[in-house]
C-alpha cells in the first residue's frame, strides 16, 4: 500500500491522461445523442454541420493555445522553485492536485474538440448536442483558467511554499503519533545484532522511500539497520530477516519522498532557508520564516523518544530510526555556517532551539541545551559591535534558560 501511494505522488501524468480519455468519451456519449436522440431536443438547438465545425475548430485553436500558455507558465514556476527555492521542492508543486486537475481539464477539452472534428461528417446533417457541449467545454475551461492563474500566483510565493511544507511535516508527524498513540507501532531501545538467517539487499542504487509494514508477515522477523531516506547501492546488505522477497517490501527510488522521511522535509526548508541567505538572492527574512517553522516541527517531534520502530503482533520487525541529535545537527549543521554573518539568522535560530524544548522529552531538551552553544561557536563576540554582541548573548541566555516540561505521562 505505501508503494503504490509513494508510486501515486510521483506518477504525475495520472490525471492528465484520466481526462484525456474521458473528453474521448465523451464525444462518443455526444455522437450517439446526436444520431439516437436528436428528436428529444428543441428545434431551436439544432446547428448545421458547417456550423459545428467553425464552432469545434475555434474551440480546439483556442484551446491549444490557452494549454500552451499553461504549460508555459508551469515551467516557469518550476524554474522558478529550482532557482529561488530549492530542486528538492519542486515536487511541492508538481504533485499539486489542483494543478493537475486544471492541466487534465485542458486536455480533456482538447481531446473532446479534437475527435469530434473527425466525426462530424455529412451523414449527421444536423448537430445538436456536439454544439452545445463546446460552449459549455469553453466555459470550463475558462474557469479552470482563471483558477490556474490563481493558483500559480499563490504558488509562487515563498510563504505558500513554507506553509505547504509545514503542514505536509504536520501531517506525516499526526500519523506517526496516531500510530505510537493506538499501539500499533512502538519505539524501544535496541542494541546488538539480530541473527536472523536471511540478508536483505537493495534491489537498486538510490533512496529508501518507504517501508511497507503492512506487507510483512506476522509470523516472520524482519530487522532494517537502514533509515528511510538513506542512500543505499545494488546489493548492499541493508537488513536481515527469518524469510525471504523481503525487497519488495522496501521502496528504493531516485529521489527522497516525504511520505515517512521526516528528515527530508526538514531538508527542504533548511534548504530554502539556505537559498534565502546567500548572496545572490539575500532575503533573511524568508530565511527565519523557515526556520521558525523547523522549530516548530521540531518541537512537536521532540515528544517522540529515540530509539528502533517495532511493530508486528509480536513486536518482531525492527526498523532503526535516526536520533533526535542526528537530526538536530543534519538540520543545522549548514545554516550555521553560511548564516555565522547574519546576526538576525543566529538569533532566529536561537529561538527555535528555545521553541523545541518547551513540551520536549528531558533527553532532548539535553541535547538541545548541549548544541545552543554549537549555533555560535563560529561567533567572534570580540569583533562584534557592541549592539550586535549584546542582542546575540541575551538570544543565547534566553534560548538557554527556556523551561521546557515534558508531555509524555
Amino acid at each position: 500500500m505505501k508503494k503504490l501511494k509513494v508510486l501515486s505522488r510521483e506518477i504525475n501524468w495520472w490525471w492528465p491522461l484520466l481526462y484525456g480519455l474521458i473528453g474521448i468519451g465523451l464525444t462518443g456519449i455526444v455522437i450517439w445523442a446526436d444520431s439516437y436522440v436528436s428528436n428529444w431536443f428543441p428545434v431551436t438547438w439544432k446547428t448545421t454541420l458547417g456550423l459545428a465545425q467553425t464552432i469545434h475548430s475555434s474551440v480546439f485553436t483556442g484551446l491549444l493555445a490557452m494549454m500552451t500558455f499553461t504549460f508555459s507558465t508551469i515551467l516557469v514556476v518550476l524554474t522558478t522553485y529550482s532557482s529561488q527555492f530549492s530542486p528538492r521542492t519542486l515536487p511541492n508543486f508538481i504533485e499539486n492536485r489542483q494543478v493537475q486537475h486544471i492541466f487534465g481539464i485542458f486536455i480533456g477539452a482538447v481531446s473532446y474538440s479534437m475527435t469530434m472534428l473527425f466525426f462530424l461528417r455529412p451523414v449527421l446533417k444536423m448537430s445538436i448536442v456536439s454544439s452545445a457541449v463546446a460552449v459549455l467545454v469553453v466555459l470550463i475551461s475558462i474557469a479552470a483558467f482563471v483558477a490556474f492563474i490563481h493558483i500559480v500566483s499563490q504558488s509562487i510565493r515563498v510563504t505558500t511554499l513554507l506553509d505547504r511544507l509545514h503542514n505536509e511535516g504536520n501531517d506525516l508527524l499526526a500519523r506517526q503519533l496516531d500510530h505510537l498513540e493506538s499501539g500499533n507501532q512502538v519505539i524501544t531501545e535496541h542494541k546488538g545484532k539480530t541473527d536472523h538467517p536471511y540478508v536483505i539487499k537493495a534491489a537498486r542504487t538510490g533512496y529508501i522511500q518507504a517501508i511497507d509494514y503492512e506487507t510483512f508477515d506476522q509470523e516472520e522477523g524482519v530487522y532494517i539497520h537502514r533509515t528511510v531516506g538513506s542512500f543505499v547501492t545494488e546489493g548492499e546488505v541493508i537488513g536481515r530477516a527469518t524469510c525471504q522477497d523481503i525487497d519488495e517490501s522496501i521502496l528504493i527510488g531516485p529521489t527522497k519522498s516525504s511520505e515517512q522521511d521526516f528528515a527530508f522535509v526538514l531538508e527542504k526548508l533548511s534548504e530554502v532557508a539556505l537559498r534565502a541567505i546567500s548572496p545572490g538572492i539575500n532575503d533573511p527574512n524568508t530565511a527565519r520564516h523557515a526556520i521558525r517553522i523547523i522549530g516548530d516541527l521540531m518541537r512537536q517531534y521532540a515528544v517522540i523518544p529515540d530509539g528502533a520502530l517495532v511493530i508486528g503482533t509480536h513486536q518482531q520487525h525492527i526498523i532503526e530510526r535516526e536520533t533526535y541529535q542526528e537530526l538536530l545537527y543534519t538540520t543545522f549543521y549548514q545554516m550555521r555556517h553560511y548564516g555565522a554573518e547574519d546576526i538576525s539568522v543566529l538569533a532566529t535560530m536561537l529561538e527555535s532551539l528555545g521553541m523545541m524544548k518547551r513540551n520536549g522529552l528531558p533527553s532532548h531538551s539535553e541535547t538541545i541545551q548541549r548544541f545552543i552553544p554549537y549555533i555560535c561557536s563560529e561567533v567572534r563576540f570580540e569583533h562584534m559591535n557592541e549592539w550586535d554582541r549584546a542582542f546575540l548573548q541575551e538570544q543565547v541566555h534566553r534560548a538557554l534558560d527556556e523551561t521546557f516540561y515534558s508531555t509524555s505521562p
